[in-house]
């Protein structure tokens, strides 16, 4: 395999056809290096046989040195590059977060052992993302070995960017910002702080005093994006809140309602959210950053039938395929097939775009097989729990025991907890005992989610599967449960909690000690209580600062007895994480009961401070 060029940290399709023109330029004024490019590429060129190339040759050229077969293939690439990237705040006022070197490494080699094993993500992976193999099939993907540079590539553009070097570049910003203090108190948080106690008159107190928290800023978005961003996830807590006024107010200093549909991966998502901002006047046709319509990113990435069908209801909608599938249209997927259930060549012009607006979804390959085509389509149906789509496409020839990415179609209904689908599957024949290629069969997936999650819509999943919900909680029931181990991060609290009792000069662990261990150790528990929580982060700086040192900045003393009401604490986590039949108890159980009635004292501290401990408590159920 010869040396392929790599592509530029931000690949611009422009910039290469000035290279080819530039090319073409210096080998007609006989440059020796340009000369020697060409041959590299083109078989029988000679100095003196340089004037009849033409501007197409040489942009064959640079295309072959990045690995590409042709020009085309260069100019498809680069639009998906352009189409697909990566959008720093994607309007919204909020920025997606990359995960840190190491970790993106690991996703590296994880595609390399993908690519041995003939995973079906990694050879989508390469083939769309890697200019030697795009266009190629999977089994000539497979085929060929794979360098760890290419390798970085495909984990790059499935996180949205051009190159490995773009992604590091990122995550390396990402990782200042997780380093920040975690209770950093600004004008941000005040204004937060007013938003989260729907206090109006609070926040233009604060926008008066700061006035640059409203302004425009040069990423296209504004401050008032991003308070209204703020205040729409906080509603997103609580299905029942109005926050009307402060959303008008923010909207008149500035503010977008549309992007609110799509942003942070689909913030307005849940169904009330979605009526509450088409109620207030966000455009149902609003067109998202990549330039697909908000509809078509709900499609993909809301996953939420109810919700997509109040948008669809007042958006116009393109005459396309799998837009038709995602809507449980019948009749728009039929005229989508030719005679024999093949999908039609609009079917193949007109694809869901995955990369452009669900990164790490599906790679997709450009130039697709009729099974790819209707694999893509039957996703779409299947996200947006559309039996009716799915059990038609089978009459029509599409196989219902057929895999996605080495898991059964029934399976990943199942895991997705698609009603319909699964019911549409199990009446079309489809296998539920039979196990995919990498994944357990969608009975074993239905048994396991309902045992850990006991509730309605698992229920009536296991049943759809031909399982005894009841039989099946007997069964558990009968077997002894082994006692839960605190978790390590539970463990570390509990220290931590020590550390403070000795710097308190208490002779034990009280629940307030536990309280600041929790918040001290290395887990979300400082953002539920923060963000869940409500409260005047403040003011309860003001009170506990010099309490919430550093996990790692301790006191070499003994681990202190605990309290009585510590004790009980543990023993209440305990039961719970029994009774859920979970292995070990999690920062989490032990902050439930902390908080579980208003008169505990860890409910009373937080209450001080202006918590909301209702909407701490269902996020904490959640």
């Amino acid at each position: 395999m010869s040396a392929f060029r790599p592509l530029p940290a931000k690949p611009n399709l422009e910039h290469e056809r000035k290279a080819a023109k530039a090319l073409l330029r210096q080998l007609r004024s006989g440059n020796s290096d340009a000369l020697q490019r060409v041959q590299a590429h083109i078989r029988d060129v000679t100095a003196e046989s340089t004037a009849h190339l033409k501007l197409g040759d040489a942009q064959r050229v640079i295309a072959r040195e990045y690995g590409f077969s042709s020009w085309i293939r260069l100019v498809q690439y680069f639009g998906d590059v352009e189409r697909q990237r990566y959008e720093h705040l994607n309007g919204t006022g909020w920025r997606r977060m990359i995960g840190p070197a190491a970790r993106l490494s690991s996703s590296v080699q994880e595609l390399l052992q993908g690519h041995a094993i003939r995973s079906e993500f990694a050879g989508r992976a390469l083939a769309a993302y890697v200019p030697r193999f795009y266009g190629s099939t999977l089994d000539e993907v497979y085929s060929h070995e794979v360098t760890e540079a290419e390798a970085q590539l495909a984990v790059a553009r499935v996180e949205g960017f051009g190159s490995w070097v773009a992604l590091l570049q990122t995550a390396a910003q990402c990782e200042v910002i997780r380093r920040d203090d975690p209770w950093h108190v600004d004008e941000w948080s005040d204004a937060s702080a007013a938003i989260l106690a729907n206090d109006m008159p609070a926040l233009e107190a604060i926008v008066a005093a700061h006035p640059q928290l409203i302004e425009a800023r040069a990423d296209a978005s504004s401050g008032a994006q991003r308070l209204l961003t703020t205040a729409l996830a906080y509603a997103e807590d609580d299905d029942d809140v109005r926050i009307d006024r402060i959303v008008q107010w923010l909207v008149s200093r500035g503010a977008s309602l549309s992007p609110l549909l799509g942003g942070r991966g689909g913030l307005g998502s849940r169904t009330n959210h979605v009526r509450q901002l088409l109620e207030l006047g966000a455009d149902p046709n609003w067109l998202m950053p990549n330039g697909r319509p908000v509809l078509e990113h709900a499609l993909i990435a809301w996953q939420n039938s109810e919700a997509v069908d109040l948008l669809a209801a007042r958006a116009t909608r393109r005459d396309a395929w799998w837009i038709a599938a995602g809507l449980g249209d019948v009749a728009g997927v039929a005229r989508g097939l030719d005679a024999k259930g093949k999908p039609r060549a609009t079917a193949r012009r007109d694809r869901p775009d995955f990369s452009a607006i669900a990164h790490r979804m599906m790679p997709q390959i450009p130039d697709p097989s009729d099974e790819d085509l209707l694999q893509e389509v039957c996703w779409v149906a299947l996200s947006n729990d559309r039996g009716n789509v799915v059990e038609y496409l089978v009459r029509r020839g599409f196989d219902a025991n057929g895999e996605m990415f080495g898991a059964r179609y029934v399976a990943v209904a199942v895991e997705e907890v698609r009603q319909k689908v699964v019911a549409a599957l199990v009446r079309c024949g489809a296998d539920v005992t039979q196990r995919g290629t990498r994944h357990h069969s969608a009975r074993d997936a239905a048994r396991e989610n309902f045992l850990q999650w006991p509730t309605a819509r698992y229920r009536h999943i296991a049943q759809l599967v031909g399982l005894d919900p009841d039989a099946l909680l007997a069964e558990r029931q009968a077997v002894p449960v082994k006692e839960p181990a605190l978790g390590y991060r539970v463990d570390e609290a509990m220290q931590l909690a020590s550390d403070d009792a000795h710097r308190s000069g208490a002779s034990e662990v009280s629940a307030e000690h536990l309280f600041i261990g929790l918040l001290r150790a290395r887990n979300a528990i400082h953002q539920l209580v923060r963000h869940r929580g409500h409260m005047n982060v403040r003011a309860f700086l003001d009170a506990y600062r010099e309490r919430l040192l550093p996990h790692d900045d301790r006191l070499p003393q003994p681990m202190l007895s605990l309290s009585a009401d510590v004790q009980q604490v543990l023993r209440v986590a305990t039961r719970h994480a029994r009774e859920a039949y979970r292995e070990s108890v999690s920062a989490d159980d032990i902050l439930g009961v902390l908080v579980r009635a208003d008169d505990e004292p860890i409910a009373q501290l937080l209450l001080s401070f202006g918590a909301n401990l209702a909407t701490l408590r269902r996020a904490l159920n959640r």
